[in-house]
């Protein structure tokens, strides 16, 4: 027993999942449907063309995450500077000259609210992404989101609906590459479905490595965001203690305390990269195997496609998702709990309410 949850051994191909009381499978299934309808919503929500001399987006826990995908990728098309807020505080740097990008699936999100309400206080433009709420009641423009979702499983959606939106007001300086992304998500559910055996399925094979132990995920500044969501779904779907950290960042702190700490031994370690990588970061990532690997620790690295472009670094960010959206799944089900509960964080709900 580990915190009252079974940990399993059993075969992940059965091709039932009892545990599975909210059916978190089936919404990983829906991913690449969310793709392309999030991304429609987003251009049909958009009012023309807009400018902005920058864009804040705010949003906790997924919502969150996905402006960080957003980020990663619009790196390489935006031409206006972006911040991203996970917190109550409202950047003193936004002018009313930007746009807010407030991202709630529920629309109640306190921390979002007091960053939109500043918006509005600021005369800064609001964009919503969001269900209903109080938020949708701050708005200058919104792109609703399907109701009837965990905000985790209608991250597909919110994602390209921002992605969409941007593109809709010619913000974006590049088009949105759905149909690739699709393709790839559908990639990944012809070889990590339930249906693929265990010996040939990769996440199957990845959720086996991390169920014991506590995940420690490097990702270089591609991946940062993919990492992010990573976590998350470890957290929530797996109930499982994961962190993140940047390469290289990591190298500079991080390092020395693995060094010398015996609590290494409860972790292994999964790089996210991308093939094609720049030459010195590369060079760390090698030094990190090779340090590693000399201290006991499993060493996992899940190398991508390369990400040259705009277009191909979206396509490899969905791919990469789906992926590991699967062995989140497949890593609860070895730790022998259900995906959709989410106790913990409904009590810290009650417990503000209170």
């Amino acid at each position: 027993m580990a915190g009252g949850m079974q940990l399993l051994t059993a075969d992940l191909d059965g091709g039932s999942y009892p545990l599975d009381r909210g059916d978190f499978l089936g919404a990983i299934a829906n991913k690449s449907a969310l793709l392309g309808e999030g991304h429609r919503a987003g251009l049909e929500a958009a009012p023309g063309p807009l400018r902005a001399a920058g864009l804040l987006f705010a949003g906790m826990g997924f919502s969150g995450v996905s402006a960080n995908l957003v980020k990663d990728a619009a790196t390489r098309a935006l031409d206006m500077p972006f911040s991203v807020v996970k917190h109550y505080q409202f950047p003193h740097h936004v002018k009313r000259d930007w746009m807010t990008l407030a991202v709630s699936y529920s629309g109640e999100t306190e921390e979002t609210l007091a960053v939109t309400q500043e918006s509005r206080r600021r005369n800064v433009p609001v964009t919503t992404f969001t269900t209903g709420g109080t938020l949708r009641d701050l708005c200058d423009y919104d792109v609703p989101q399907p109701p009837g979702y965990q905000p985790r499983a209608a991250l597909g959606f919110t994602w390209f609906s921002i992605l969409g939106f941007l593109q809709g007001t010619g913000m974006l300086n590049e088009e949105v590459p759905v149909d690739a992304a699709v393709a790839a998500v559908r990639e990944v559910d012809a070889t990590c479905g339930p249906s693929v055996p265990e010996e040939e399925n990769e996440a199957k094979q990845l959720a086996r490595k991390l169920y014991e132990k506590v995940p420690q995920i490097y990702a270089t500044p591609a991946f940062f965001g993919v990492g992010l969501q990573f976590r998350g779904m470890l957290n929530e779907n797996a109930k499982k203690i994961a962190d993140v950290d940047l390469v290289p960042e990591c190298n500079h702190n991080d390092l020395t305390g693995w060094g010398d700490d015996p609590n290494r031994d409860h972790y292994t370690i999964l790089a996210l990269s991308h093939a094609e990588q720049n030459p010195e970061i590369q060079k760390r990532l090698d030094f990190m195997e090779q340090r590693y690997t000399s201290w006991g620790l499993p060493w996992h690295h899940h190398r991508f496609a390369p990400v040259h472009s705009f277009s191909e670094h979206v396509v490899e960010q969905a791919r990469a998702i789906q992926f590991l959206d699967y062995a989140s799944f497949y890593t609860a089900m070895l730790r022998g709990v259900d995906p959709s509960e989410i106790r913990e964080i409904r009590g810290l709900k009650a417990f503000l309410r209170s």
